[in-house]
């Protein structure tokens, strides 16, 4: 009897005990439903304002809460938020799988603005991934006129917003400016800045585009002035600088003829451009920095919040327990056991939250490593490119004075040209040699040039290269039988002399540099020619002259060492002399003591022509049966392209981008194009293969600034005959022109 009556009692407290454990997981049914509720608010309203990294926070949280709870219009709902957020950020596969989720969810659940938002969805689907524009105003229009039926006024302007871009992307101006102007009225009604900053842009442009300048001028102003106020630095959006509007106006100008007006903006929207790419890279380190902190502070705070949950939950249970006072033992044993597992699992989770500090650690000091290797090499290589720069700025101001003779206006553009190829061929040698293989070359010019003037040129130029003077006196010696005619790359040989030079007078202050040049010996065609560099007032200690040696012979390496290392800065002009040395099969020697100072030398071999006159660029025969496209998307290209072909002669149309270049080329025949690869709407390799279906024999050279070894396979894919890259000297593309059409 006795062991009944302990059996009756054991099912009593654990009837108690089950009806305890309900009312706290009833609890949090509804603590959870409310979470959930308040998070999907919490990421539409930031989609809708823009802060898509606050929304991507929660995101996962939310759409684990909504799965749990198994209502399908809270899973809908989530899964199109989720949609909107990866198309926020380019992620088109992530995009148009919770798109396709979403749809087939919205079917089963009676959510008016939840149709209303996927139609908006779809209709970026047609217009971004599938790129059928009739089917994005399709869906488009049918979001529009949801959200006017149901009175979602403030809603609709995003979806106003997707519609002008369709149309500007398809060039339908017209219905571009009319449904921008609504769309203006809206967003002005609702603040809504943001997209204001689209909307000025696409509606001047569709007034540029219909010769209506007065009032382009009036909308790209006030987009202006909007992008001008500070944003805040949470929204995700790459809108947020009125750069893109300075190129408008600059546009509108040029347009309207007023060339000086274009040209001031043309140079503001440079100048800012740059500025704002050396921020971006700067932002750039500290946010991979910020990033690591942040994953740090997110798994401690994980951490705390799941031993806080843990607490919670054991001081509910505890409060029922004493409500429970009949099961205390049995609850006693539960917590027992339940405390055993529990010390357990937080012993294996410190323990692995130990090894992944250390981890996390390391990455943090790679990561801070990096950045600062990086800041040197960014300062070290502006460094390098404003010597150059400072002589065009300073011709540039030379040439503003009208008191110059002729002869010194030349002599000022001689050297403005001058500088300009000297900064074409750094970029373009850092590019190289930095990337290349052992033994790798990179391809020398051949042109026909008279060495005593170029030595002259670069006499005249030192000046501006040489920013920081010391007070240095410069001699330069030219030995007899100096041959007047050579055959070679006198770019790439300037760029040798100019960093030797430049090194030389870094070290010394008020001393004398002597450069001479002279015949080394002439065998057959071939001179060699011997140039030198000497100052008493330079001496390389021991130590110093094995640490030069060792950065020649560091080949590849050496570059970026001496451009990420600050106690090597000395060094990099020498390592860069050395490096295009050996791509003329020499390099360079240099011999240091105490008593006679330091001699840098090195030789060189031309092919030694005969006096004859040479071809130049303005000498080519006009050919004006010769018809030449170019499909650039850029104003300010369009015109140094156009005005370099026709200045040597051609015939030039332009195409702003490739739908217009398949129109004018189904109803024009062309010589050749010139192809620009980065366009928006169908890209250039696209359009090429467009091209190709109808016409296989036109030459199709690219213009771009892509690497050819990167993409070759696309190249050939898309038929492409010849790349060039940008930037480029007017010569190549005149060699490129005679070559194609003969």
């Amino acid at each position: 009897m006795k062991r009944n009556i302990l059996t009756s009692i054991t099912f009593i407290l654990i009837f108690f005990f089950i009806i305890n454990v309900k009312k706290v997981y009833g609890f949090s049914f509804v603590q959870e439903e409310n979470v959930l509720i308040q998070n999907l608010d919490s990421i539409e309203y930031w989609i809708d304002h823009s802060y898509i990294n606050n929304a991507f926070q929660i995101i996962d949280k939310t759409e684990k809460l909504a799965l749990e709870s198994k209502n399908k219009k809270h899973i809908a709902r989530v899964y199109r938020l989720r949609s909107g957020l990866y198309i926020s950020v380019q992620d088109l596969e992530g995009f148009e799988t919770y798109l396709k989720k979403a749809t087939i969810l919205q079917k089963q659940v009676q959510d008016q603005y939840g149709e209303i938002y996927l139609d908006n969805l779809w209709g970026l689907y047609h217009k971004i991934v599938s790129k059928d524009n009739d089917k994005a105003i399709f869906y488009l229009k049918k979001a529009i006129d949801g959200a006017e039926k149901y009175k979602y006024e403030e809603q609709s302007i995003d979806m106003l917003v997707n519609l002008t871009s369709v149309y500007y992307r398809n060039a339908d101006w017209k219905n571009c400016y009319e449904v921008s102007e609504k769309a203006i009225e809206l967003a002005k009604k609702y603040h809504k800045d943001i997209r204001l900053l689209y909307l000025y842009y696409r509606i001047g442009t569709a007034c540029s585009r219909t010769n209506r300048y007065d009032e382009a001028l009036l909308f790209f102003r006030k987009g202006e002035e909007i992008a001008r106020r500070e944003i805040d630095s949470a929204k995700t959006t790459n809108f947020s600088n009125h750069t893109l509007y300075l190129a408008g106006i600059a546009s509108v100008y040029d347009q309207k003829e007023e060339y000086k007006l274009a040209n001031d903006y043309y140079k503001e929207f440079i100048r800012e451009q740059s500025e704002q790419n050396n921020i971006f890279l700067e932002k750039y380190a500290k946010d991979i920095k910020a990033y690591k902190e942040l994953q740090l502070k997110q798994k401690d705070n994980e951490r705390i919040l799941a031993e806080n949950k843990y607490q919670q939950t054991r001081l509910k249970l505890n409060e029922y327990l004493l409500i429970s006072g009949g099961v205390i033992i049995v609850i006693l044993i539960l917590l027992i056991l339940l405390q055993y597992k529990n010390s357990r699992l937080k012993t294996e989770n410190n323990s692995l939250l130990q090894e992944k500090n250390v981890e996390l650690l390391k990455a943090k000091n790679k990561v801070e490593e990096a950045y600062k290797q990086k800041t040197l090499f960014i300062n070290n290589i502006t460094h390098e490119l404003r010597t150059p720069l400072h002589a065009i700025n300073g011709i540039s101001h030379l040439l503003e004075h009208k008191e110059s003779d002729e002869d010194q206006r030349k002599k000022q553009l001689d050297i403005l040209q001058f500088s300009g190829k000297y900064l074409l061929r750094f970029i373009n040698d850092i590019i190289e040699l930095n990337r290349s293989d052992e033994g790798y070359k990179i391809s020398l010019k051949k042109h026909l040039f008279d060495p005593t003037q170029l030595i002259n040129t670069i006499k005249e130029s030192l000046k501006f290269f040489i920013i920081g003077e010391n007070n240095n006196v410069f001699k330069f010696l030219f030995g007899e039988k100096l041959p007047m005619k050579l055959l070679g790359d006198p770019d790439h040989l300037s760029r040798i002399i100019i960093s030797i030079l430049s090194n030389t007078s870094r070290y010394i202050n008020g001393g004398i540099i002597e450069f001479s040049v002279e015949p080394f010996f002439t065998k057959e065609n071939t001179s060699t020619i011997l140039f030198s560099v000497k100052s008493e007032d330079l001496y390389f200690p021991k130590e110093k002259q094995e640490e030069l040696h060792r950065a020649f012979i560091e080949n590849q390496s050496a570059i970026f060492t001496s451009l990420s290392d600050e106690n090597n800065l000395l060094t990099l002009e020498l390592v860069i002399a050395n490096k295009l040395l050996l791509q003329c099969n020499s390099k360079l020697d240099f011999i240091s003591n105490e008593i006679e100072g330091t001699v840098f030398s090195f030789q060189i071999s031309f092919e030694q022509v005969e006096e004859r006159m040479e071809q130049t660029e303005h000498s080519i025969k006009k050919n004006e049966d010769v018809k030449i496209l170019v499909v650039e998307d850029n104003r300010v290209n369009q015109l140094i392209t156009r005005k370099i072909i026709t200045n040597f002669g051609y015939q030039c149309e332009i195409a702003s981008d490739g739908y217009e270049a398949l129109k004018m080329t189904e109803n024009n025949d062309y010589d050749l194009i010139f192809m620009d690869i980065m366009m928006e709407g169908i890209d250039g390799f696209e359009t090429t293969k467009q091209i190709r279906k109808s016409d296989e024999k036109t030459p199709i050279i690219a213009l771009t600034a892509i690497s050819e070894a990167e993409n070759k396979e696309d190249f050939v894919d898309a038929g492409i005959t010849k790349v060039i890259n940008k930037p480029f000297e007017p010569e190549i593309l005149l060699e490129q022109i005679q070559f194609t059409i003969s």
